[in-house]
């Protein structure tokens, strides 16, 4: 799915504003426009991903590179930070855009930290919960996670996404009744979206596969804007091959990082099907391309290192009996 949960723009703004307003005069590091950063890596991969679309059976490619403006970014916010002149709800939104960066660049534990930092300076910073939650789903720690989720839910009962990766708590906790609830109701915000009916799928055919299976054909009607979309539907459906599915993440791809998340979501669900078929192997394998990615803030890469851990646990249970 694009995005677990995007930012705010107002957060991204208001910590720009503060950093000309306080540190216009600091020294910039080198390359540390986001958009100079970003045009450049297109640059340099528009030759390579045209390559690339003539042999999608070779689609292990280069991961995505840190990016440069998001680490000045945080240099500056920590300027920003370790001066006086903030108050503290100015803080809280400095500690949160950083912690959003940390993220950003696959640095789970520094974005908790900041979160924390958040949530000290104001308990009712709702999204900083959120990432929380997530971070707690990510690790294991389930009950902390539906913690930071009802905490978001008594905040801001409208969130976009926190019914979305409660579910996906309740769903890795194995409580699938209870994962089915919250992803029947982030998939009623948009029923044409396909990422929420695989996941609606996903969690239902652990309560009723059939049933999950009679659903899924009937909401794939309701996908019409979003033909890769219909496709990893079609791959859970039967109707088209796996190297159709690799065809069709090289369609209409205009930068290396757009063809990085189309491979990251059909790396991930690939080796969930090829897991719901029994094929621990290939499904492992298929997790860790995914993870080679560095896609770090789609739901697809979050997982897949969740969906690793389970099956070792299966497959060393299954030697262990």
């Amino acid at each position: 799915m694009k995005k677990v949960k995007e930012e705010p723009e107002v957060y991204r703004i208001f910590v720009f504003a503060l950093m000309g307003a306080v540190i216009s005069g600091c020294a910039q590091l080198p390359n540390s426009s986001p958009s100079t950063d970003e045009a450049a890596t297109t640059e340099r991969s528009e030759s390579r991903t045209q390559a690339q679309q003539t042999n999608a059976d070779l689609a292990i490619i280069e991961p995505l590179e840190a990016s440069r403006a998001r680490q000045t970014e945080i240099a500056q916010i920590t300027a920003l930070l370790e001066g006086s002149q903030l108050n503290d709800e100015q803080r809280a939104v400095a500690y949160y855009r950083r912690g959003i960066l940390y993220d950003q660049l696959g640095l789970p534990a520094l974005a908790l930290l900041n979160m924390n930092q958040v949530l000290e300076l104001d308990p009712r910073f709702f999204d900083a919960w959120h990432y929380s939650g997530i971070y707690y789903t990510q690790h294991g720690d389930y009950q902390r996670a539906y913690e930071a989720f009802d905490s978001v839910i008594e905040l801001q009962p409208e969130h976009d996404f926190v019914y979305l990766n409660r579910g996906l708590a309740s769903y890795y906790d194995r409580q699938f009744d209870l994962a089915l609830n919250d992803f029947a109701d982030f998939y009623f915000q948009d029923p044409s979206d396909p990422y929420r009916i695989l996941w609606y799928y996903l969690s239902a055919r652990e309560v009723n596969e059939q049933r999950a299976l009679e659903q899924l054909t009937s909401h794939r009607s309701d996908v019409v804007n979003h033909p890769w979309g219909r496709v990893l539907i079609d791959y859970f459906l039967g109707r088209v091959s796996e190297q159709v599915v690799m065809n069709a993440a090289f369609e209409g791809i205009e930068t290396h990082r757009e063809l990085l998340e189309r491979l990251c979501e059909a790396y991930f669900y690939l080796g969930k099907s090829a897991a719901i078929e029994g094929d621990r192997e290939r499904a492992m394998n298929f997790y860790k391309l995914a993870l080679m990615t560095n896609i770090y803030d789609f739901i697809e890469y979050r997982v897949a290192r969740t969906e690793l851990y389970l099956l070792r646990d299966q497959e060393s249970s299954a030697q262990g009996g």
